[in-house]
C-alpha cells in the first residue's frame, strides 16, 4: 500500500466530508463507493473542459464548466473546491482577468491530489 493512502486511511479527511454524505446522500459504505468512483471517473475530464476554457479565455464557458464541476465537489461536501469553483464561477460570469481566474484554477489543481487521496483512501477501507 502506498504511503499516502495508508496515512490517509489513518487521518481524519481535510476535503471530503463523510458527515455530509451520509446526512444528505446515504448511509450506505457500497453506495458511497459507487458515488466515489463516479465522482473519479468524471472530474479529470471535467476540470480538462474548464482548462481548456481558461486557456481559450472564454468567460462564458469559464462559467458553465465550472459550475459543473461545482456541483460534483458540493455533492461529496467538499466545501472547499466547491467554495473555489465557485469563486471561478462568479469571475468567469463578471468577465474578470484571466489570470486572475488561472490563479485560482492553479489552487485548485494544487488541492486535488489531496481530495483524490482520500477518495481513494475511502474506496479502499470500503472495498477491501
Amino acid at each position: 500500500m502506498q504511503f499516502y493512502l495508508w496515512i490517509a486511511l489513518n487521518e481524519s479527511m481535510q476535503h471530503l466530508n463523510l458527515s455530509f454524505i451520509i446526512e444528505n446522500v446515504s448511509d450506505e459504505p457500497e453506495f458511497i463507493v459507487m458515488l466515489l468512483g463516479v465522482f473519479k471517473s468524471n472530474v479529470d475530464a471535467d476540470l480538462e473542459a474548464l482548462r481548456a476554457s481558461i486557456e481559450q479565455e472564454n468567460h462564458v464557458k469559464i462559467k458553465k464548466d465550472a459550475h459543473k464541476v461545482k456541483s460534483s465537489f458540493r455533492s461529496l461536501g467538499i466545501a472547499d473546491m466547491a467554495q473555489m469553483l465557485q469563486s471561478i464561477e462568479d469571475m468567469g460570469k463578471n468577465e474578470e482577468d484571466i489570470s486572475e481566474i488561472r490563479v485560482k484554477f492553479n489552487r485548485l489543481e494544487q488541492l486535488l491530489p489531496e481530495v483524490m487521496m482520500e477518495v481513494d483512501a475511502y474506496i479502499v477501507k470500503h472495498t477491501t
